[in-house]
Parts: C-alpha cells; structure tokens; sequence
C-alpha cells in the first residue's frame, strides 16, 4: 500500500505543473453529478471512489448484457457463464460466489434491490431501461449495509423535470444476432407538469454457444413520479420478470479444448447437464415506493418500501432445488441541509433500514428434469437491520469531508419441516456491528483533487451460504469483515480534454467466507481466515476532437488499468495452509481500451478491447485460465424522418476469435473450472424514435 500511495504523490506534481501549462477553460467534470452517499455533488467533489456509467455507454456495444460496458471500469469484474447467468465483483475475488451477486449492495433508485439474504438478481434487469448506473467501490456499509465490496446504485430513466406540457416518446428496438439471438423492447415515456413515467417492455432469447444453453427472458418495468405538492413527490416502481436459461455447466481443461461447446457430461457416477436439463427457472414481481418530502428550506425526508416475491426453480446435477421467496424491506432518511455560512456547508443524514425475507427450500432427486424423491424441506427467515448517520462538509469549496457509520444487526430463524418429529426452531444473531467511513477531498487547483478514505466493511453471509445446496444448516459461519485503506487523485489538463482517475488501495480481509464442495459437486461455506488486496485502478479519458463541421466531428479514447495484488492471510482449508498464494479468480492485469468515434454527425462507430490476465483457478494456486484479448464493436448510423429518429446498427463481438472462459467455476471438483464464451459472433437491428 505504501508504493501506491509514494506513486500517487509523486504523480501527482506532474499533473499540477501540466495543468498549469493549459487555460483553464471549463471545470472538470461540471454536467457530472452522482448520488452515491448521498453526497449529491459533481463527481470532482465527491470524496468516493465512483464510476459513473450513463446510458450512451451502457448501449455502447448491443445493449443485451451490462457485462462489456461495467468491465470498462476499473477495479470490477463481470462475468457472464452463459447467457443470463451473472457474476459481478468489486475489488475483490468470486471464493464465495459460484453464481449470482453476493457481497454487494444493490439499490434500484431509492429502493433496495438486494433482499435481506444478500442476493441480486441482476439478470432481471433490462439494461434499457436504466439511464445511467454508479458504481461504489470499496466497503459502502456506513450507508449502504452489509457489503465489504462496495454498492450499485442503478437510476432509472423516469423523468423528474416536469413540463408544463405533455410530452411524449416512443422507441421501438428490434435487434437480431448469432447463436439465435432474438431480442426486442419497446418504450414510452409521457411526461406533463404534475405526472412522470416510463413503461418498458422487453423480450430476449438465445440458443447460445454451447450445448443446454439456451436463454429466454421477459420483462416488463413500469416507473413513474407523481407531484402531489410542490414539496411532495411520490415515485413507483413495478417489475415482472420471468426468466428460463439452461446452464451447461464447467468442463475440464481436455475436454475444453476438444469440444468448447459441449456441455458437462456424464461420468460413471453422476448423469451430465443435458440427460439431468440444468436449468434456471426465475418468476419475479419487485414491486416499490418512495416519498421525497421537503419539510423546510433545510430539512427533507426520503422513505421507501419495497416488496418482491420469487419462485424460483433450479434442476441441477444431484438434485432439484425449488424455492419460493417473499421479501419486504423499509427505508427512511432524514436530511438536514444547511444554508452556506461563511463559506462552509453542512449537510446531515440520519436513517434506517429494515429488511425480511422469508424462503422456503425445498430439494428433491432431480430425474431427467423432473423433481423427484424429497431431500429436505427448510424454512429460513432472515432480517436484517442497520442505522446510519452521516455528515457531509464542505469547506471554502476546496475541502470536502464525509464521515459516517452504521451499526449492522443480523438474524436467521431456521426449522426442517421434514424431519420426524420437527424439531425446534434455530435462531443465529450475529454479533451488531459497527462499520465506520471516514472520506475527504481537497482541491488542489480547479481541475485538480485529491482524496483519502478509510472504510470498515462488513458482510454477513447469505441464506444461500447459511443454507446451501448441500443441504445443511451452517449456523457457525461468521460474517467477514475489514477496513480499507485507500488515496487517489482526479483532474484534467490539456484544456481538460484528457481527464485522469488514479486510485490506490489496500483492503485486509478478515473471516473470509470461503466455497468448498463435496464429492458429488454440492456446494457448502466455510470461513478460512483472510485475504490482503492490493490494488491500483487508473480510468483515462482524452477528447481528441470535437467540431462538427469536420468529416470526423467527434474522436474520443478511453483507458481502463487495474493492477491487482491479492494474496491470502492465515488462510486454511483443513490441514492445508495456502498463505501467500494469489487470490482465486482474480486476474493481476486487465487493461480495457475504448475508442468512440462519430462521422459527419450520423455514423457512430464504437470499439472496446479487453485484456485479461491468467487467473488462478484453485486455491493451492495450481491451476489458471489463460490470459485473453476480447475486441468489440458497433456501427450506428442514424437517420432523420421530421420527427422520426431511425438509428440502423451492426456489431461484432469476440472479433480475434478467441477461446476463452468469461466465467470460471473455482476449486471445481473433478478440475471442471471451464465455461467457454462464445467465438466470433454479430449482431445487427435498429432502433425507431418518436
């Protein structure tokens, strides 16, 4: 940690006495406002490591999947097994997520997405209908609750600057691809001076690359903003997803390279994916509110409540899991926001979440696709509950401070209603926790900030870890927990055309949940000592032109570096001891590179390439997957109709053609780490504006 900090002060010199030589025409960043912790300030200001990624970026590349668009930004990792199967991490490594979102808080709006047992489904979200999405790196608990790797803050593109008169807009996408990629979505949005919303409707299907892949997802996200006072605005949400993919499951490294497409097959012991119709079956209904009310000229409150609930359907290889889960969740804040007085601005922001989700789990023998013999039948609740109280200042608009904490209470009631006779209810508390942040940025010069953050995380585990596929109970598993130590610096020059983002961090993991399998490839969790992740993360922006009446009216680059040095502490799995062994899954090296380019003000030409480094596949370090080189791209040429906008589109993705795993299944029994991507693949639509 120390040589990241002496790299970032020595860098840091330079770039004053750059930016000097240049006129100091526009502040940097000015349009760019995030909402991460609260803060509600433009992105120069504000004492986090975010990345914001916005709508235009997020239909960069064909607009489908998040995964090529969030692996631009540094220090996280997305990963996409086959279709519709997700995997996301934020400075930090997959020990504990064989599938899903685990160790991340996930917020749709002002509504928590992530329910009270940890678990996202991402893959329920249409990409187009999000405006924009900020991503928080780093423990995120003194606001945000459990989740030592930071929050996603998803914003939708319901309107909140009301017109006096009624506006309208349509799009219709209609898209079509390899691998039978079908996927289409309609939009309206209406707009007037006291009502707002959004209604969006999509379908997506695939074939997808490999054998027992095939995915089918149907969405419908209604949301809107209502004035019921000049003082009162009341939003809502209402999500129906139903979502079918096959998962074909990891292959070993000879039988990756003799057919990458195959799924996993059947050995002596056990039946393979195909014969067993490895599926994922996920009917969702989120359903939200929230109230922002202004009390006085300082004081406002915002309250949410949100309700989901899932049938969820899983035919695996040893079993068939089936789960119905209900949550509700409430949360409430309270914001005093003072008047500037001699130059200095005090905000405060006081709050609660409440969170319950109730599942019920049921395993039976899975044959050929058709549950079976009962195994178990569980009921788990899990609650969970944290306060929040925060400070933000602001001083002589050079120096800005955050600090806040929360205190974190979990618990989890569990019985067996099959056994004979049912025996008493079990209840585990985790000890409450307290996860402080303490942050500040200071302005060097105009275009120029530099930042400090030291953070305690926190993360409880989740019923899928408490409760896994291996049937069990595990009321002895402890929260992880650790405090990250991080510095960085973000400016421009060059007459802030080039704009710069260098972070450093160091993050010391402690209680490490930790995957293992038994024999027959049921998962279980265990808590295995530590890990200390080093990191260094670097985002370049260079505007290198921009004039319209040029044949070439806009050329823009970007640069993506994240280094990562992660190892493991006092880390034991039985009598084996793997200190100092890299991190599993994580990747030392990823370099994204991003060229956008706009002709004559109507094609628009998009590239995005991707290296990867060589990622340990097991603990013991004994095993990786190679290194890749990923290259994408995307034509758009639009065309105007009086009001009529038609944008025609074309791409391309794997384009070298390489055979890589965006995906690996770690300490896989029987060495199946391997989830081959698809080769060389296109795809082409358009898309109808009125």
């Amino acid at each position: 940690m120390k040589s990241y900090l002496i790299i970032i002060l020595i860098i840091s010199p330079f770039l004053v006495k750059a930016q000097s030589t240049a006129k100091d025409t526009t502040a940097l960043l000015a349009p760019v406002t995030v909402k991460g912790f609260e803060t509600n300030r433009k992105l120069f200001e504000t004492p986090a490591s975010v990345n914001l990624i916005n709508e235009k970026e997020i239909q960069r590349l064909n607009g489908t999947s998040l995964v090529a668009v969030v692996n631009t930004v540094p220090g996280v990792r997305m990963e996409e097994r086959s279709p519709g199967s997700y995997r996301l991490s934020i400075r930090g490594s997959l020990l504990r997520s064989p599938f899903g979102i685990r160790n991340i808080k996930v917020y749709l709006d002002d509504l928590p997405f992530t329910d009270a047992g940890g678990n996202t489904y991402l893959n329920l979200i249409d990409p187009a209908a999000l405006n924009n999405a900020e991503i928080l790196k780093g423990p995120a608990s003194n606001l945000y609750g459990a989740g030592t790797g930071g929050a996603v803050i998803l914003n939708t593109q319901t309107a909140t600057g009301f017109k006096t008169a009624a506006h309208n807009n349509m799009q219709l996408q209609l898209q079509g691809g390899s691998y039978g990629l079908l996927a289409q979505n309609f939009k309206w949005a209406h707009q007037n001076s006291k009502h707002s919303f959004v209604a969006a409707q999509s379908h997506l299907q695939s074939d997808g690359y490999r054998d027992n892949s095939r995915l089918r997802k149907d969405v419908l996200h209604f949301s809107s903003a209502h004035v019921l006072s000049k003082n009162d605005v009341l939003k809502a949400h209402l999500l129906l997803a139903d979502l079918y993919y096959k998962t074909p499951g990891g292959l070993t490294f000879a039988q990756w390279q003799a057919n990458p497409k195959q799924a996993r097959p059947a050995t002596p012991a056990l039946p393979g994916a195909v014969q067993q119709k490895a599926a994922i079956y996920n009917k969702t209904i989120f359903a939200g509110l929230s109230n922002t009310l202004q009390l006085s000229k300082k004081w406002s409150n915002v309250s949410s409540a949100v309700f989901s609930y899932t049938d969820f359907k899983n035919p695996f290889i040893t079993n068939y899991e089936k789960r119905n889960e209900a949550s509700r969740g409430i949360r409430t804040k309270m914001i005093y926001d003072a008047v500037n007085t001699n130059s200095t601005a005090v905000k405060f922001i006081a709050g609660a979440e409440w969170q319950t989700t109730f599942a019920n789990i049921n395993n039976y023998g899975n044959r050929a696709g058709v549950a079976d013999t009962v195994q178990s039948k569980d009921e788990v609740n899990a609650f969970q509950r944290f306060y929040f109280l925060q400070a933000d200042v602001a001083i002589n608009k050079k120096l800005f401070i955050n600090a806040g904490a929360s205190i974190n209470q979990f618990t989890y009631r569990y019985v067996r209603t099959t056994d004979n006779p049912v025996k008493p209810e079990k209840t585990k508390n985790f000890t409450a926790v307290v996860s402080p942040r303490i942050a500040a940025t200071y302005s060097i010069t105009k275009n120029i900030a530099v930042r400090v953050i030291v953070s305690k995380g926190f993360s409880a585990p989740t019923i899928a870890e408490v409760r896994p596929s291996e049937g069990s109970f595990f009321e002895s598993l402890q929260p992880e927990y650790g405090w990250n130590y991080e510095a960085g610096v973000r400016g421009g020059f060059l007459q802030n055309r080039l704009q710069y983002d260098i972070n450093a961090y160091q993050f010391n993991l402690n209680n490490a949940i930790v995957r293992r399998t038994t024999n027959t490839g049921a998962e279980y969790f265990v808590n295995a000592g530590g890990t200390v992740q080093k990191g260094m993360e670097l985002l370049l922006s260079y505007q290198l032109l921009e004039q319209k009446e040029r044949f070439i009216s806009n050329l823009k680059l970007g640069t993506s570096i994240t280094l990562n040095n992660y190892r493991f502490k006092n880390y034991k799995v039985t009598t084996t001891d793997y200190s100092g062994n890299r991190v599993t899954g994580v990747p030392q090296n990823i370099i994204v590179n991003t060229v956008d380019v706009t002709i004559k003000t109507k094609l628009f030409l998009s590239a995005v390439y991707n290296y990867t480094n060589k990622l340990p596949l097991t603990d013991a370090n004994s095993f990786y997957a190679g290194d890749y080189h990923l290259l994408q791209c995307k034509a758009v040429y639009k065309i105007i109709f009086k009001k009529l906008l038609l944008d025609v589109f074309a791409g391309a993705d794997n384009i070298f053609n390489e055979q890589y795993s965006l995906g690996n299944d770690i300490n896989a029994v029987g060495n199946r780490f391997y989830n081959a991507a698809p080769l060389r693949n296109y795809f082409g639509g358009l898309k109808i504006e009125l």
